[in-house]
């Protein structure tokens, strides 16, 4: 998708982050995501959505290792090559 930017990416997971229960409103990019209460099959779902959405080759396992809000949006933008 040739305009793809980092907005439109992060707003779509927002959304997707929304209709999980998460409180996007008080999300920061130090966020914990065990303390915004993401979770593994969060991830799951959200990577299948990135994929379908906008045909980013994102798998879970890419998350590894990521901790806070901003360390998964950083992985995100990597694959999405933005």
């Amino acid at each position: 998708m040739a305009d793809l930017t980092r907005e439109l990416i992060q707003a779509r997971i927002e959304r997707a982050l929304a209709a999980f229960d998460v409180d996007v409103e008080t999300l920061t990019p130090e966020s914990g995501l065990e303390d915004a209460d993401i979770d593994s099959l969060d991830i799951v779902e959200l990577s299948q959505i990135l994929e379908d959405d906008y045909k980013i080759d994102i798998k879970p396992q890419d998350f590894q290792g990521s901790t806070t809000y901003g360390d998964a949006l950083d992985v995100v933008f990597r694959r999405a090559g933005v």
